[in-house]
């Protein structure tokens, strides 16, 4: 490999799903420095979501996702002070590391050089839709439990950014939207943010 193709990884996700509706949600982030931490955790979770959603493409799941996303945003900005405890429809998330996993779903987020970001994303050999679709629910609820505040709202309305690029710029079910859609969500967060600062 040359110089110019190095990627290195710098935040990963692996989300198992255990039978009776819990998960266990695992993340991990390179940096200690906390702004560049909430930038990377965001970035991968709107890449993420990204890879999902085209994932899914054309299919009813992938709408169905789009108006869940939108209720959990709606849940965080009713309450913007605490984390909504059921952003992931009944489902659970668990510390338990007994229960064998019945899927995995997972995503890393490489630097391939400063300020390029790429995501990975890994399925089971025979995914469901609708494991897909909590996949990316059970990381927004672990998300939301562990983030404070202000990351809640940068994480809200960037996925906000993401639904308004999808609208109006560029369809999910195409790999020219799985960079630019969360790029724009970032840029969209940001720009609300800071205005409001």
């Amino acid at each position: 490999m040359g110089l110019l193709s190095k990627k290195t990884p710098v935040a990963t996700v692996r989300v198992a799903l255990v039978d009776g509706r819990h998960a266990r949600v695992d993340t991990w982030v390179e940096t200690a420095d906390r702004q560049e931490r909430a930038y990377l955790t965001l970035l991968l979770f709107l890449m993420y979501y990204a890879r999902v959603l085209f994932f899914l493409s054309f299919r009813d799941t992938a709408e169905e996702l789009v108006g869940w996303m939108d209720d959990a945003v709606r849940s965080l900005a009713q309450t913007p002070d605490e984390a909504p405890a059921d952003l992931a429809r009944g489902w659970r998330l668990t510390d338990d590391l007994s229960a064998e996993p019945r899927a995995v779903w997972s995503g890393t987020l490489y630097t391939l050089k400063p300020g390029e970001y790429r995501c990975a994303d890994e399925k089971p050999a025979d995914p469901e839709d609708a494991d897909g679709q909590y996949s990316v629910l059970l990381y927004l609820q672990h998300l939301v439990d562990t983030l404070p505040a202000l990351e809640r709202a940068y994480l809200a309305l960037g996925i906000t950014g993401m639904h308004e690029y999808y609208r109006d710029i560029q369809h999910w079910n195409t790999t020219k939207a799985l960079h630019p859609a969360p790029a724009y969500g970032i840029d969209y967060a940001r720009s609300i943010l800071e205005r409001h600062a």
